[in-house]
């Protein structure tokens, strides 16, 4: 007997009470479930294999999503080393003339980032919290219809300044300003970059359900980071630990304790899934899982991504704080991928041991514990700890204290599927 099954996802199959069966019951998805039927109906013979799995970590797929993280981070932290190279270094009067009125171009671009305040990173918990609660109680098509438009317009912004990045490298010499009705002064390159990511987001758009969809997706969610890395930037070691902290502790509440509490069903494994409608969230990364079902993936949420990410980025523009000469020190970069790379490793072994009965592993509990703690040991045994913990004082980049400020955001979720 085949049951198909409406649901996204399967689910354990049990008789009441102390009865037993002894007819062999296999349950598929309706998808599977439909190509069963019009196959059957053609007079197409249908044999089955039975698939033994050693585990449910795909070591591939596992593997291939830390491989994406962790370019992700190191991406972000090698072009936000740029953006400061060039805001630090003299300026000639060519270079000034170039920047004006287009301060926001280059690889590097010489963009001013975003700086995240101690109060931002102690509000996170609760306006992650809000969010996630908004989320689940309204749980309509509608809400998940909003998610995926801030997705693609993140989207759109991370793949136009890649898009941007290479068309100057290829194409320098048109690197111009010209001006746009509405828009006002830009470069030139940035209306091919536009162009070229819009496109790519309507082809996912409008393609989503396609079995190739997920590799679009987890291009888009990797230029949308790295350039969240790229501008957004912690100041002090301390501000790091209180918003790694706050992270770790909402993804221990949400996935184990809140169940405990009230609802008998983790929040945030429901809202990952999508609710009863299992409407799609795009804000993960994806790789199938080999020999799964169709739509079955391994998946990394954003937010075990860019939390960590961000003192990465971090440590790597601390350690090069003074560095003058045009090869980067990687003295702390090199270390702190290490370091996520182990608390990768470690969620990947919770899964396959499934620590916590849970279908899925918060990554942040031990990914804070790996990137954070392995950051204050080395900066203790570097002697760095004291000047990395309060930051800089004054690095020159704003004397007048008027930089920008990244007051009360912290809207990325850390969920964990």
């Amino acid at each position: 007997m085949i049951v198909v099954t409406d649901e996204a996802e399967l689910t354990p199959m049990s008789c009441v009470g102390n009865s037993t069966v002894s007819i062999p019951v296999m349950q598929v998805l309706a998808q599977d479930g439909d190509q069963l039927k019009s196959g059957a109906a053609k007079g197409a013979s249908v044999s089955f294999k039975e698939l033994k799995l050693k585990g449910s970590v795909d070591l591939v797929a596992s593997f291939a999503l830390l491989a994406m993280a962790s370019l992700t981070i190191v991406f972000g932290a090698i072009w936000s080393l740029s953006d400061q190279g060039f805001l630090l270094k003299p300026k000639s009067d060519d270079d000034a003339s170039q920047a004006s009125g287009g301060g926001r171009e280059g690889s590097g671009g010489g963009i001013e980032g975003l700086e995240i305040t101690e109060m931002s990173a102690a509000y996170f918990v609760v306006f992650a919290s809000i969010v996630l609660l908004v989320i689940f109680f309204t749980m309509q098509h509608w809400v998940f219809l909003i998610i995926k438009g801030v997705f693609c317009f993140a989207a759109v912004q991370g793949l136009q300044a890649l898009f941007f990045a290479v068309f100057k490298s290829g194409f320098k010499a048109l690197s111009k300003d010209i001006d746009i009705p509405v828009f006002g002064t830009v470069n030139q390159l940035s209306v091919p970059s536009v162009a070229c990511a819009v496109v790519v987001v309507l082809v996912w758009l409008l393609n989503q359900d396609a079995n190739w969809a997920w590799m679009l997706q987890d291009i888009m969610g990797m230029s949308f980071l790295v350039n969240v890395l790229r501008l957004v930037h912690l100041p002090n070691l301390k501000v790091g630990a209180l918003l790694l902290v706050g992270a770790m502790c909402y993804d221990i509440f949400w996935v184990y304790i809140q169940p405990h509490l009230f609802g008998r069903e983790s929040v945030m494994v429901k809202v990952a899934k999508g609710g009863e409608q299992h409407e799609s969230l795009p804000m993960l990364f994806l790789f199938p899982r080999l020999g799964g079902n169709v739509g079955d993936f391994s998946m990394l949420g954003y937010g075990d991504v860019i939390l960590p990410g961000l003192l990465i980025v971090h440590n790597h523009l601390f350690d090069n704080r003074y560095n003058e000469s045009s090869k980067p020190r990687l003295a702390y970069l090199v270390p702190s991928i290490v370091a996520y790379v182990a608390g990768l490793l470690l969620t990947f072994l919770a899964l396959r041991l499934q620590v916590g009965g849970q279908g899925g592993q918060p990554a942040l509990c031990y990914l804070v514990p790996t990137v954070l703690g392995g950051t204050v040991a080395y900066a203790h045994f570097r002697g760095d700890l004291k000047e990395m913990w309060v930051g800089s004082q004054d690095d020159g980049t704003d004397p007048d204290g008027e930089g920008e400020r990244l007051i009360g955001t912290g809207s990325t979720n850390s969920s964990a599927v």
